[in-house]
């Protein structure tokens, strides 16, 4: 559960959730479910969507809602799964932009989700969803976390190192005995390769997750991916999982970080 300070010990705080933006009105249409979700876990507390790209509200009229409900401590809240560039340059500077046109209020940038515990924990619910469903021919099954990729050493290592913690909390009496990472873009290893290297191992299961937050083009380009190596390697079994999208844990995983960024002046 999350531990996101009670409305009465947060005085005149409020979170800005600030979304990467998408051109693609499923992705947009699962941010923000993910802030109602917030909203209905923390009550009166001011929260405002915005968006760095592509998309409305922009972070400059998310900050001026927040303002004129009476917020004077701005937590800014990246749905970010790792510390890129939009972490790490382009919302600050965006909300140090706008934040220099209003002196008095005062902001402060929760951490992006990386291995918050309710994202693993909603991870491995969507690896057991897909093996519960499926007529599984294998004991043995081989699990790929699939990222976007990025351009960042640092967010490339938070990958490998979600998927290390994927692994030690991989289903009990579950026979899977490893986890692989790809990514769609921009990082090594690709998808393509990995499935190809799996392709080529003894028969078992190979469970392809996407660890997106949102759908999107990313999440068709995956599956069909994997749809073309079900056909060229029947000796397999092929499974895909649902992404992360809109859950509640999802924005417990943003609560908490936001808690995290209160911490200091609650105590």
């Amino acid at each position: 559960m999350h531990s996101f300070p009670e409305p009465s010990d947060l005085k005149n705080s409020g979170l800005l959730v600030v979304g990467h933006g998408s051109r693609e009105a499923v992705g947009l249409r699962e941010f923000l479910e993910t802030v109602d979700l917030m909203k209905s876990l923390v009550g009166p507390t001011p929260i405002e969507p915005c968006f760095l790209e592509f998309a409305e509200p922009s972070i400059a009229e998310g900050f001026r809602r927040l303002v004129e409900r009476g917020v004077r401590d701005v937590i800014v809240s990246p749905v970010l799964l790792f510390a890129a560039g939009h972490a790490k340059r382009d919302i600050p500077d965006a909300v140090a932009a706008v934040a220099a046109q209003a002196p008095a209020i005062t902001t402060r940038q929760a951490e992006h989700l990386g291995s918050e515990r309710s994202l693993l924990a909603l991870s491995k619910q969507r690896y057991d969803e897909a093996v519960a469903s499926a007529a599984s021919r294998f004991d043995q099954s081989l699990l790929v976390l699939v990222g976007r990729g990025s351009l960042d050493a640092e967010a490339t290592a938070e990958m490998h190192a979600f998927a290390r913690q994927r692994e030690q909390i991989m289903h009990p009496g579950s026979t899977s005995s490893a986890v692989e990472v790809a990514f769609v873009a921009m990082a090594e290893p690709r998808l393509p390769d990995v499935l190809e290297r799996a392709a080529a191992g003894p028969p078992r299961r190979i469970v392809v997750q996407p660890h997106l937050l949102f759908g999107g083009v990313l999440l068709d380009r995956i599956a069909d991916t994997v749809r073309e190596f079900a056909t060229r390697h029947p000796q397999h079994e092929w499974l895909t999982t649902g992404h992360l999208g809109a859950h509640t844990r999802v924005a417990e995983a943003l609560l908490d970080r936001a808690a995290a960024t209160l911490a200091n002046d609650l105590h």
